[in-house]
């Protein structure tokens, strides 16, 4: 089973006009499904019950719960490199590397 995880963010950037395709997000959400971390700040139910694709297809869209407010998003990761910040402590040091040695973000 193969299903887009996403934080809320990415859920709200649905929403962000000629972002992405209509029928895009369709095909995402009614032939996988997705799995959306919630993010401080954001209102993933909001964001669904606002449009009207992610709420014909809501019963494939599961709000994952973190136990621990976990605020690292890949976003934050890309935007940090990208502006050759450090990384270090939120992301695995083979990551790091990898990322370096295909210039990644850069």
């Amino acid at each position: 089973e193969l299903k887009l995880l996403c934080g809320a963010d990415v859920l709200k950037t649905f929403q962000t006009p000629n972002l992405w395709k209509d029928a895009h997000i369709q095909e995402i959400v009614e032939k996988f499904g997705l799995v959306c971390v919630g993010r401080a700040g954001h209102d993933p139910k909001g964001y669904i019950s606002e449009s009207p694709i992610l709420r014909m297809h809501q019963h494939n869209i599961h709000l994952a719960k973190e136990p621990v407010q976990n605020e690292i998003s890949a976003t934050h990761v890309r935007r940090a490199l990208g502006q050759g910040q450090s990384v270090k402590y939120l992301i695995p040091d083979a990551v790091i590397t990898y990322i370096k040695d295909h210039g990644l973000y850069t």
